[in-house]
């Protein structure tokens, strides 16, 4: 939702992205406008007020020196030489005098208006809040007319690294212009496929395509009109036509004279009793009929798309045995959807067919960006788990199956990424299944904050990759290998109960549904795992900040030189313990 707002489209922005613990802050810089003398408009952008509480964004991008040219409005200097790149995008005054300009004077009218009420005689009090109470209110309904994204170059050498989940922006000094442009436009091309996605039953008409704050939902849209929105972006010959599109021009055109004619004839009749009525007029005008058919009218019905119930093979096969795309499941429907809305992605990014032609026509840059970012917001709607997994991993495929985007000279089949054209996919979700089919180093965890004092909750993001240290640390292949086995359900739960063996797999969820109701509502996930290798996931736990019972055994027995054999636990007998969790996590002993 973020990245939506800051690379897609800033009109999303409203005052409720502003942080809610900023909001207090927000009202003071109105209220110190009121309360400042005469020409003074407050503290200037640079300053740590507006820092603090304007909505903002670092982006980092990694670039070899080759591609100098494609990152040269990011360069933080002449020096540089290949590797990091990072640009601030914040959604920030246009102009703070002219925004104070105008608050004060919604202020000073309301309270003028509060001060003639007041003076009539028998009136009550005035009851009502007149607009603008306070700076937010007066943003509700100007935000966009005062605010907009700017960019502001950021230094590599001053990068700081997130600390459990927080990053540490870097202070911009005050002396830092915004830059002239947004220096992502011919380096990025993002796409996104929101969780809304609509896929609503055909006859239904209440779904709106824009939103009223100026989103544009293009999920909402039947298949048949994604089909009709790829056909006329890349494939209808009567855009930019070329030679392979001829045949189908002409039989267009012959299929309309034809059709001209059939229709001339059908209302011969009627249009001569329209020559009879004499309307007056100089030049009394006939009426003609004339069709125009275009490509892609085919595809503008609800039936355009159809799912073939026939197993007979061949060309137009089973034609009789089709049904229209709703009375096929949702899960169905958001799979062809997203796959469709992924190729056309791609397509669009690659300039395919008549997209190229046409943005060649309207004088779009040729380039075509080295980046792109693709968002696909909770894909596990209406899918079941093995369909979920199947996609992430058939997902990124989709949006590389370009020859352009293989590295030059491999083979079709071969599965070299070209360098030079990067794609990256971003998909937010709450299932475990999908986290199943991520290596850790792909994963980032969200993890809730709990509200303090009058603070409100906020959100750390944990990085998985660095977790375990190396990459091939025992400990996180094990952990890897171990939650493959059970679904990823950590990332998801409230709190986790670690048990021994199979007997606590059974009883203890029998004990919780039996004695603790308040428990059995909350999300815990019951893993079984043995004593010997609970302390593997202690990393992840506190990584997570999951709450975590461990129920283990003892593993009683006697030092016997430097083995420890197994003995029934006895106290006050000199025994010690062989379980890696208790001598490793908890007691440490």
């Amino acid at each position: 939702l973020a990245l939506g707002h800051f690379l897609v489209n800033p009109k999303r922005f409203s005052t409720n992205d502003f942080t809610l613990s900023n909001w207090a802050a927000l009202n003071a810089i109105g209220t110190g406008w009121e309360t400042a003398p005469a020409g003074q408009c407050g503290p200037p952008l640079s300053s740590s007020v507006w820092h603090d509480t304007l909505p903002s964004l670092d982006l980092w991008l990694d670039a070899p020196p080759n591609q100098i040219h494609l990152v040269q409005p990011l360069l933080p200097s002449l020096g540089w030489s290949g590797g990091r790149l990072g640009v601030r995008i914040r959604f920030e005054p246009k102009s703070v005098e002219e925004l104070a300009k105008a608050y004060l004077e919604a202020s000073n009218a309301a309270k003028e208006t509060r001060a003639q009420a007041s003076k009539v005689p028998n009136r009550h009090a005035l009851k009502v809040a007149l607009w603008p109470e306070h700076l937010r209110s007066f943003l509700e309904r100007k935000l966009h007319t005062h605010f907009t994204m700017q960019y502001y170059l950021l230094d590599p050498t001053k990068v700081v690294d997130a600390k459990h989940g927080f990053a540490t922006p870097q202070a911009i000094p005050a002396t830092s212009d915004r830059l002239d442009s947004n220096p992502l436009k011919g380096l990025i091309r993002v796409h996104e496929i929101r969780a809304q996605r609509g896929l609503e039953d055909s006859s239904d008409t209440s779904a709106d395509g824009d939103e009223a704050d100026g989103r544009t939902e293009g999920g909402r849209k039947r298949l048949s009109e994604q089909l009709r929105s790829y056909y006329g972006r890349h494939l209808d010959p009567a855009e930019h036509p070329d030679l392979s599109d001829l045949d189908a021009l002409e039989a267009i055109e012959d299929a309309q004279r034809i059709y001209d004619a059939k229709l001339t004839a059908g209302f011969a009749g009627a249009l001569s009793e329209l020559q009879d009525l004499n309307y007056p007029g100089v030049t009394d005008p006939r009426l003609l009929i004339a069709t125009r058919l275009r490509p892609n009218d085919g595809l503008n019905h609800s039936a355009a798309l159809q799912y073939n119930l026939s197993t007979a093979g061949g060309a137009g096969a089973g034609r009789d045995l089709c049904l229209p795309e709703e009375y096929n499941g949702l899960g169905y429907q958001n799979l062809i959807s997203m796959v469709f809305r992924l190729m056309s992605f791609r397509d669009v990014w690659m300039r395919v067919g008549k997209y190229g032609k046409s943005a060649a026509a309207r004088g779009d840059d040729a380039n075509i960006p080295p980046l792109h970012l693709v968002f696909v917001e909770e894909p596990e709607a209406y899918l079941h788990a093995q369909v979920q997994q199947v996609f992430l991993r058939k997902a990124y495929g989709v949006l590389r199956r370009h020859p352009n985007l293989r590295a030059p000279g491999t083979k079709v089949g071969e599965e070299v990424d070209n360098p030079d054209l990067t794609t990256q996919l971003v998909v937010s979700t709450h299932s475990s299944h999908i986290a199943h089919e991520c290596s850790f180093e792909s994963l980032r965890y969200f993890r809730r904050q709990p509200a303090s004092g009058t603070s409100v909750p906020t959100a750390a993001v944990i990085n998985l990759s660095n977790v375990f240290g190396k990459k091939d640390d025992e400990t996180q292949r094990f952990v890897t290998r171990y939650l493959k086995a059970t679904h990823c359900d950590l990332f998801f739960a409230d709190a986790a109960i670690f048990v021994e063996g199979a007997a606590e797999r059974m009883l203890v969820p029998h004990f919780i549904r039996a004695h603790y109701p308040l428990l059995h509502c909350c999300y815990v996930t019951l893993l079984e795992i043995s004593g010997s290798h609970a302390h593997r996931l202690r990393p992840l736990v506190e990584a997570l900040g999951l709450m975590t019972l461990i129920v283990t055994d003892l593993d009683s027995g006697r030092v016997n030189g430097k083995k420890i054999n197994s003995a029934a636990p006895r106290r006050s007998q000199a025994q010690v313990t062989s379980n890696a969790t208790l001598k490793e996590w908890h007691p440490a002993e």
